[in-house]
């Protein structure tokens, strides 16, 4: 089952992680601030094409995690769009091989995966840009 919401539901819930996000990131626990950050960015993408597409609720919308698909949808400007092509993934820490693509980290973050540190950073402030991007278009 996919749940319908409309678009103040997801402004409220992009603010409302933001805000658990970045009282989190004060403990140290990235993995926990990225992940809530994941998702107030996906909530602020499907907000935005809500809006431009003049829908009442996420039922016209495809059931996606891919910010990067979303964000190609929106059509986001250059400096946005290159934002997310330096993250295409993010490398696993070592001693484990192999990287987690933009669409899957929610999921590495949700399970407990150890990412590269440098990469995770890197997630972080581009999870960032989005949801400023989400606030201000």
């Amino acid at each position: 089952m996919v749940l319908q919401v409309g678009i103040r539901a997801l402004q409220q819930r992009r603010d409302q992680m933001r805000g658990s996000a970045d009282a989190v990131a004060g403990t140290g626990d990235a993995a926990t601030a990225c992940l809530l950050l994941f998702y107030a960015a996906e909530c602020g993408l499907k907000e935005r094409l809500l809006a431009r597409r003049g829908l009442r609720d996420s039922s016209g919308l495809e059931p996606t995690h891919d910010l990067r698909k979303l964000a190609k949808e929106l059509g986001l400007p250059r400096t946005i769009g290159a934002c997310l092509n330096r993250l295409q993934s993010c490398r696993l820490h070592p001693p484990t091989r192999g990287s987690v693509a933009l669409a899957d980290l929610h999921q590495a973050w949700r399970y407990g995966a150890k990412l590269d540190a440098a990469d995770e950073k890197e997630a972080h402030e581009t999870l960032r840009t989005l949801i400023t991007w989400c606030e201000q278009d």
